[in-house]
């Protein structure tokens, strides 16, 4: 939509031109807090125009005409008779023209007792999962839309609880967790994580002697003269629906202050059970820690000029809720993941939840990163070896594919989400090296059109391509849509040559998958020997290749990957030298495996020494239809590239006989034939 791109960009011109997204911007906290209101604004505007664009296909039929804006809940909590009752006011602009109707969803165990649509009463009609409302009026693009839906009755159950009503101590303790889809289980929304709403107001009503905690501020409890206390939560961020959220208790409360700059602080605010006070108090210092360590490496904590803080509730693990995060216990790891989550999740949400990596797998390694920073790289390294170890569980690809979205178990896989999604970014460190990294990951969080939003996969890859200059496609495509990992398998050995040491090593790669054949990265390889310890980085970019090193001394012993960077199981061994897989001496194309093939071959080749090559395939009369690989380097050896039947722009290639070409600088080209059967 033209126009509404047009829009965007101009919004971003002049958000870049009021405010300076520079270092100029970015170089101290205060600054940033002072223009936070104006900021806060601009990147409102980008993100519900952005909306209009976006709204993802798994939406509940009947969303796709709207962008919400603004939520107002007012509810009452009867403890005793376990029910929630009140309304819900919902503001949202027309994204399409002539819109007569909207959805909103609500499990029908809450019965919808009216809605008005701008203060008059409007008629609606329900479904299992959400009710259809129709407007007084067709509403043009652009128009504003006010909803107010009345409602009681029993909260329902789903995914990690949803809402819950239980006991401490004999006394109310009431509790929300929506993630994934368990925020229509207790108020009525626009249930999808593609459209957050600017701010939010939380208002519960619970009997005198309750607290209750939720999103941003705490700017009233108003005493109702009946027993019961009114909580006015107001949050002036955007958010999305599964992180509004309340808690309620016979809290203590215990707060410490995040000074982040010479003049300005944040209350960091702990609610907690009686019994777990002590616990409460005792995790606020390394909270503070936390903070500083976070907002270094990402940029200012992004809703500073609210709160932190946790809430205890009755599940086991955290839950990010949006500037107060949910906690079972205040253990230290625990309480950076779910801070961690506060850049990545709710500042920066996951577009959509085949994404969720981007919310798991960053909170996950940002527990490494704090410890890293905290106490030093063997505490890093400690962690990271534990979370690689369970990755090598997992099953399936990291982004979530099509009915596997429906599924809790999958959608929050520890082995494959949370730690193989912490190992690829360990591993992406690694690829681009630390100062490319850690500057991508702050590039990325302060990115206007994904901060206060959302992003996907390919918008962090963008991000880090254009920091690290050069593509990693590759990367992502086996690492975050493909699966397993590499096993490697090494053979060496060593002979004397001249006053040199010639060291030959062989690298064989298997994956045990098709998706990839094999795992494109650099590799170390450390040489040690009497008095001697030389680590070398090859590309190792084929299931077999081989490597040639001249060492001053005869080595002792080979290592690949010493350090671990590499998600992998290897094992070495060494042979006798004419036992290693000799080196070819002439540039080799091989012939094709399978052939005849359907959908994908493999092409191999041989190289005698490093040479520039570019591997082309062409149709029958001649016409090319597909560079493999464009002019690039590659290390002397044996060298497998894979041929998937599309031409250059992704079009599935027809039946037939194809020839592919192998161009080496300094030799003649080399031509054989394949057959291609669908």
């Amino acid at each position: 939509m033209l126009v509404i791109q047009n829009r965007v960009q101009t919004v971003r011109r002049i958000l870049i031109s009021l405010l300076g997204i520079s270092a100029a911007f970015q170089s101290s906290f205060s600054q940033e807090a002072e223009e936070y209101q104006l900021k806060q604004h601009m990147l409102s505007e980008i993100q519900r125009y952005a909306a209009m664009e976006k709204l993802s296909k798994d939406a509940t039929p009947g969303q796709e005409g709207f962008d919400v804006t603004y939520y107002k809940l007012d509810l009452r909590i009867s403890p005793s008779q376990q029910t929630v009752s009140g309304s819900v006011r919902m503001i949202a602009t027309s994204v399409v023209d002539n819109l007569t109707s909207i959805t909103i969803d609500l499990m029908n165990s809450l019965q919808v007792d009216a809605v008005t649509v701008g203060g008059v009463s409007a008629s609606f009609s329900r479904q299992p999962t959400y009710f259809t409302v129709s407007l007084n009026r067709a509403y043009s693009r652009g128009e504003r839309i006010e909803v107010v839906t009345s409602y009681h009755g029993v909260p329902d159950s789903s995914g990690f609880g949803s809402f819950r009503f239980s006991l401490s101590d004999n006394k109310p303790w009431i509790w929300s967790l929506s993630e994934p889809y368990g925020s229509k289980d207790w108020w009525p929304c626009k249930d999808h994580p593609s459209d957050k709403a600017d701010s939010v107001d939380v208002w519960v009503t619970v009997p005198t002697g309750l607290k209750v905690g939720s999103q941003g501020k705490l700017v009233a409890a108003v005493n109702n003269g009946d027993g019961t206390v009114t909580h006015k939560w107001q949050h002036r961020y955007p958010i999305a629906t599964y992180l509004v959220s309340i808690a309620v208790a016979d809290y203590q409360q215990v707060s410490a202050w995040f000074k982040y700059s010479s003049t300005d602080s944040m209350e960091v605010l702990n609610y907690a059970l009686a019994q777990r006070l002590d616990e409460a108090t005792s995790s606020l210092p390394k909270t503070i820690d936390m903070l500083a360590i976070f907002s270094d490496l990402f940029g200012l904590y992004p809703f500073v000029t609210e709160k932190y803080g946790h809430c205890q509730f009755g599940w086991g693990g955290g839950m990010e809720h949006q500037t107060m995060t949910s906690l079972g216990n205040f253990g230290e790891d625990l309480v950076a993941h779910e801070l961690a989550h506060q850049w990545f999740g709710d500042m920066i949400t996951m577009r959509t939840w085949p994404d969720i990596w981007l919310n798991e797998g960053f909170a996950t390694y940002s527990v490494a990163l704090y410890r890293e920073a905290k106490y030093g790289v063997a505490s890093y390294w400690s962690y990271m070896t534990g979370r690689m170890s369970s990755a090598k569980q997992a099953v399936g690809s990291i982004y979530v594919r099509g009915q596997d979205t429906l599924s809790v178990s999958r959608l929050f896989s520890g082995s494959l989400v949370y730690n193989k999604g912490a190992t690829v970014l360990h591993m992406l460190r690694r690829v681009m090296g630390d100062s490319l990294f850690f500057k991508a990951l702050k590039q990325y969080a302060s990115d206007p059109r994904f901060k206060f939003g959302t992003a996907s996969t390919e918008d962090f890859r963008s991000v880090c391509e254009d920091v690290y200059g050069k593509g990693l496609g590759y990367f992502f495509d086996q690492w975050i849509y493909g699966e397993k990992y590499p096993q490697y398998r090494y053979e060496w050995g060593t002979r004397p040559e001249g006053s040199k040491h010639k060291v030959r090593i062989s690298v064989f790669q298997t994956t045990g998958t098709q998706n990839p054949t094999y795992f494109s990265m650099p590799v170390d390889i450390r040489i040690l020997g009497d008095g001697m310890d030389t680590t070398v980085t090859v590309v190792n970019n084929a299931p077999s290749q081989w490597f040639v090193f001249d060492m001053p001394k005869a080595p002792t012993s080979v290592q690949l990957d010493p350090a671990n960077w590499i998600l992998k199981d290897a094992t070495g061994i060494r042979v006798h030298v004419d036992d290693v897989a000799a080196l070819p001496t002439e540039v080799a194309l091989l012939q094709n495996y399978p052939n005849p093939f359907n959908a994908t071959t493999i092409i191999p080749f041989e190289l005698p020494t490093s040479s520039v090559a570019r591997l082309e395939v062409f149709n029958g009369v001649g016409q090319l239809v597909r560079t493999i690989t464009s002019d690039r380097v590659f290390d002397a050896g044996r060298h497998t590239l894979a041929f998937h039947a599309v031409d250059q722009d992704g079009t599935a290639l027809p039946s037939g006989m194809y020839y592919y070409r192998l161009v080496v600088s300094g030799a003649p080209s080399q031509v054989r034939k394949m057959t291609y059967l669908r």
